[in-house]
């Protein structure tokens, strides 16, 4: 899905005749991103997160399908050189078509340089099968090296948490 401000810049380029020297990287409303060509045409690319051995990985341990509910088991390895003092980031869950059905915060707190920490969410009426990926956003108050929870900057914290691929669920930021 193309947004308005990226449709109205490609309709500037046709009125002014200018050629576009670059390809233009953006991101969709459901955390998806896309590639916009100067050729007019655009297509999906995978998200560049940063470097895994110098962030806070978050990982999709396990997935428990329950009667009316799926519970997602989450894993927080901490590679950066300071203690995640807190850090609560949102998770929501989307279907197909991507209609956003719940979103939920959990919280990882005291997780030391190297070590990690397990937790887990739920999504109560959607079963697991069902949900198609879960995007990670949010964290904007969290308190871990330099940063502290009086941070204004939005997307600092998240900055510093690299999603790690998994097959049993699909999670992005």
């Amino acid at each position: 899905m193309i947004s308005t401000k990226q449709t109205v810049f490609f309709a500037l380029i046709a009125l002014l005749g200018i050629e576009a020297k670059a390809d233009i990287e953006a991101v969709t409303r459901d955390g998806r991103h896309v590639l916009l060509k100067d050729n007019m045409t655009w297509e999906y690319v995978e998200a560049s997160e940063g470097d895994p051995s110098k962030s806070a990985v978050l990982s999709v341990e396990n997935i428990l399908e329950l009667s009316n509910a799926c519970t997602i088991g989450l894993r927080l390895h901490n590679n950066l050189g300071y203690k995640i003092k807190s850090l609560v980031p949102r998770f929501s869950v989307y279907k197909t078509g991507g209609i956003r059905y719940e979103s939920v915060s959990k919280s990882f707190s005291s997780v030391k340089p190297t070590r990690d920490q397990y937790r887990q969410i739920q999504f109560v009426g959607i079963l697991c099968s069902e949900i198609d990926h879960i995007k990670v956003h949010g964290a904007d108050h969290c308190n871990m090296g330099e940063i502290d929870k009086f941070n204004d900057k939005e997307g600092e914290c998240l900055s510093h948490i690299y999603v790690q691929d998994s097959d049993l669920m699909k999670i992005s930021k």
